[in-house]
């Protein structure tokens, strides 16, 4: 096994660590020179950046807003007493008490001043400021010797009611000042009850910027934001994950949104105290950002890992690792170190005095392994966050979020460290917005480009798999119609529909049908003359035409045996084919076969000769068997129809006297116009009617195996038999 990559990755880790105790003991080092200073040893002067940089707490506003407490400057002194010269800019107070150090009760008078000396820079020329104060007595202000403000009265006598029911008085002020290098003098007058401390004032002069309240209203604005947006994607990736389990990168996202929630509520309620929480709570919450960071980047980089694919159990457990170990020195942190006023201190000064010198040497350890540990989380999320930038897919864009969250957000706070008030502040929003939105943006990209990717995929599949219906429903439809057509070609239409809808048609009686038999003459002799290809072609001509006469005449062709053709009228529906349309398609049958004799015979080749017989009465049809099925006929008018064509003679069409009585009467119509009258209004028409058939009489002749029957030759009207 290679060790080398592994003690390389020690020695880095080492390198850092060391760095970061270089770096954490000159801070201890300042932190303490500033402590053994006094706590106003930075407060010298009055500058820009330091109204920006500065937090004091603010009544209404937060419990951090941008600003200066100037009761905490050198310097500051007070005086129980009343005399108009006190306001002056050039006053001498070297002989007033200390502001921080009195205890003085106002015996007797009933005024007190307090001198603020301003040192001020002169880049404060012209800039707009706040002076907030605060104050349970009536107060008024002077700059320079100039009154500035005034309060009102108290609602009530000095002494009429207990100290705690005076209420505070709060006033901003606008300040404009000179900011000329020479020192300036802020004065405060206030009329106290007599035997007043000056504790119980409740005394608070803070300056801020204008712009201070509006850069307090953006950060609001912002981390409302930053909670807004990790909230959506929050639930985004909780329904993409449970919808898509097997993936489990959404989970870690969601996660990750949760986490970065929690740091913006932290932000607010802790470092801003802006949610109105209590003192402990503020700054408990404050704390908790020790967790909320470190655990952050590593759900970050476990969400880097499986978008990239390379998130294996070995890589999960080292991370995990890592943040186990922040996790638990920071919890040590916070139950081992004292507390002040709910807030957590590390300070040297304050171990020293208890004599607790390991576990100050244990905290620094952590603090440097926890701090190594932070290094390498933020190196591994550079790192991956590159590497699934440079890879193939839309998981890319959170690579490009991953790298704006991590390095981008430490650029813009570095530049933010050497640029100028202005440009800092707004280089400090696009660091925040790197650090909070900069994933959750890049997913909601990744989230829009994967979906929009899927929906035109889903519209191609779908777009192809309705071509693909639509083909294969025309082929069914071709199919079908096919079908149906062969199925036509075997059954009557009517019958059909009866077997496709039921399975089943059932044999049916009908009281007058007119069954029509063909046969022709010398057949077995003509096959010995013409080959079977030959003989099949006359067939078929002969027979496609007759079918064709069959749909014309509204008959139903039965079925042929061998050069034999049965057909019949009235049936299966009763209202076509009636006996004359009968007659008329046998009539019509004779002389086509005429036709075609003639033909042959110009041709020189064999002729076919034709017998035709139709018989009326009633009849049973239907569908026998279930294999090659075929819509048949059956009684004695089957028989008898048979009879008639067999008694009959070649060229002739031959009936029975049942089906001549049912025709002898039909007659053709023609019009004709019997007179006209020129330039009459009206026209006379009569109707003429003659006979439709010619019938020869051929006595009874004697049919097999139905003794003597009345038979007929027709022909048409004018024509003889």
């Amino acid at each position: 096994m290679n060790r080398l990559p592994y003690f390389s990755a020690m020695r880095k880790v080492l390198r850092v660590a060391i760095l970061l105790v270089v770096v954490l003991v000159v801070a201890l080092l300042v932190h303490q020179h500033e402590t053994d200073a006094g706590p106003n040893a930075d407060t010298a002067q009055i500058t820009l950046a330091k109204l920006w940089d500065k937090d004091v707490a603010v009544q209404g506003q937060g419990s951090k807003v941008a600003g200066m407490d100037l009761l905490d400057l050198d310097n500051v002194r007070t005086l129980a007493g009343d005399d108009t010269a006190f306001a002056q800019r050039n006053f001498e107070d070297s002989g007033w008490p200390s502001y921080n150090d009195s205890v003085i009760n106002v015996r007797g008078a009933t005024v007190q001043w307090v001198r603020i000396p301003l040192v001020t820079a002169r880049e404060l020329k012209g800039v707009p400021l706040w002076l907030n104060l605060d104050s349970r007595y009536p107060f008024s202000v002077f700059l320079d010797g100039r009154r500035i403000v005034q309060s009102d009265a108290v609602a009530a006598p000095y002494g009429a009611l207990p100290d705690t029911a005076l209420a505070v008085k709060r006033m901003m002020v606008p300040l404009d000042l000179l900011a000329d290098g020479q020192p300036e003098s802020l004065a405060l007058r206030m009329e106290m009850p007599a035997g007043s401390s000056l504790a119980s004032a409740q005394l608070g002069i803070t300056l801020h910027v204008q712009d201070s309240t509006w850069h307090l209203h953006r950060v609001l604005i912002n981390h409302g934001v930053f909670i807004g947006i990790n909230v959506i994607i929050l639930l985004m990736a909780l329904v993409i994950g449970f919808a898509e389990r097997r993936d489990k990168g959404w989970l870690l996202l969601a996660a990750l949104s949760f986490v970065s929630v929690l740091d913006a509520l932290c932000v607010l309620g802790g470092g801003m105290g802006t949610l109105g929480l209590s003192d402990q709570l503020s700054s408990r919450l404050e704390t908790y950002r020790i967790l909320t960071v470190p655990w952050g980047m590593y759900l970050l980089i476990l969400v880097l890992l499986e978008l990239h694919g390379s998130r294996t159990r070995r890589l999960t457990v080292r991370y995990s690792i890592g943040i186990g170990i922040i996790t638990a020195m920071s919890l040590a942190l916070f139950l081992l170190s004292p507390h002040v006023n709910g807030h957590v201190t590390i300070g040297l000064a304050e171990f020293n005095s208890s004599g607790q010198i390991a576990l100050v040497v244990a905290l620094v350890i952590g603090i440097v392994v926890g701090a190594a540990i932070l290094g390498w989380f933020a190196v591994a999320e550079v790192k991956l966050g590159i590497r699934l930038w440079r890879s193939n897919g839309y998981a890319r864009w959170v690579g490009v979020g991953a790298v704006a969250a991590s390095l981008l957000t430490f650029l813009l706070g570095l530049l933010g460290g050497f640029a100028d008030v202005g440009l800092s502040s707004w280089l400090s929003v696009l660091a925040d917005y790197c650090s909070f939105v900069a994933v959750p943006v890049s997913v909601a990209i990744y989230l829009s480009i994967r979906s929009a990717h899927h929906t035109r995929l889903v519209t191609r599949q779908r777009d192809e798999l309705d071509q693909e219906v639509q083909e294969r429903t025309a082929e069914l439809r071709t199919e079908k119609e096919r079908s149906d057509e062969l199925l036509l070609n075997i059954l009557p239409h009517e019958v059909a529909e009866e077997l496709k809808n039921t399975g089943a048609a059932e044999a049916k009686h009908f009281d007058q049908a007119t069954v029509l038999f063909t046969d022709f003459r010398g057949f077995t002799q003509m096959s010995e003359k013409l080959s079977p290809e030959q003989l099949v072609n006359e067939l078929d001509t002969c027979f496609k035409h007759f079918d064709g006469l069959m749909d014309k005449w509204g008959m139903e062709k039965i079925k042929t045996i061998g050069d034999s053709y049965m057909a019949a009228g009235g049936l299966p529906d009763p209202a076509k084919g009636s006996p004359a349309d009968v007659v008329r398609a046998a009539l019509e049958m004779q002389e086509f076969m005429e036709e075609l004799a003639q033909k042959r015979t110009a041709q020189g080749l064999p002729v076919f000769r034709m017998r035709v017989g139709i018989h009326t009465g009633p009849v049973v049809a239907g569908i026998v068997g279930v294999k090659k099925f075929q819509y048949d006929i059956w009684g004695d008018t089957v028989n008898t129809a048979s009879r008639m064509e067999s008694s009959g003679e070649v060229g002739q069409v031959n009936i029975s006297g049942a089906t001549y009585a049912l025709v002898k009467d039909v007659v053709s119509s023609q019009l004709s116009v019997v007179s006209a009258r020129v330039g009459s209004r009206t026209t006379d028409n009569q109707q003429l009617t003659t006979p439709a058939f010619n019938f020869t009489p051929r006595g009874r002749i004697q049919a097999k195996g139905k003794g003597e029957m009345e038979m007929y030759f027709v022909c048409r009207s004018g024509e003889t038999a």
